[in-house]
Order: C-alpha cells, then sequence, then structure tokens
C-alpha cells in the first residue's frame, strides 16, 4: 500500500467517524449521553485525521511536526476535558 493511498484512507475514515458522531448529535437527549456520543470525535477521528494529514506527499517536516504538536495538545488535554464536563453534569443533575 503506497503511503498516499494510506494517508487518504486515514483521513477518509476519520472524516466519516466526525461525520456519523455530527449526524447522530441531535438525536441524543441528555448532557451525559451527548458526551458519549462526542467522545469517538476526540479519541479516533482526530488521530486517524492528524496521521492521515501527516503522511499526505505535501507534508514537509516543519507541518508534521506542528501536526504533532496539536495531537500532542489534543491527547493530553481532551480525556480532560471530558472528564471535567460530565463532573460538571453530575453536579447539575444532584441539584
Amino acid at each position: 500500500m503506497s503511503r498516499t493511498l494510506l494517508a487518504d484512507a486515514l483521513i477518509w475514515a476519520g472524516a466519516a467517524v466526525a461525520v456519523l458522531t455530527a449526524l447522530r448529535l441531535p438525536f441524543t437527549r441528555g448532557a451525559a449521553a451527548r458526551l458519549h456520543v462526542v467522545a469517538p470525535v476526540t479519541v479516533l477521528a482526530a488521530p486517524l485525521l492528524l496521521a492521515g494529514l501527516a503522511l499526505r506527499s505535501w507534508s514537509s517536516w516543519h507541518d508534521v511536526a506542528k501536526l504533532a504538536v496539536i495531537a500532542a495538545l489534543l491527547a493530553a488535554t481532551g480525556p480532560a476535558t471530558v472528564v471535567t464536563a460530565g463532573q460538571a453534569v453530575g453536579r447539575s443533575s444532584r441539584e
């Protein structure tokens, strides 16, 4: 499999996950359920898209470095953001 074909497959897979999540979101009721619906975007769609973009033939080393920084920031802050939002939802449902 060529690098371009692999990059395209990763980009399309990430885009498909994001689109399917966006289509499902309006039909989800409740804040906690919405958090569960959007979790695949942070966990699966973003890494697939970033990996695919890094493998594209037009990518230079500084493009890949920027994408790596974005991926690291997303990996570091994504779970903490979801946990904090979940705690806020839990607190508001108890009140």
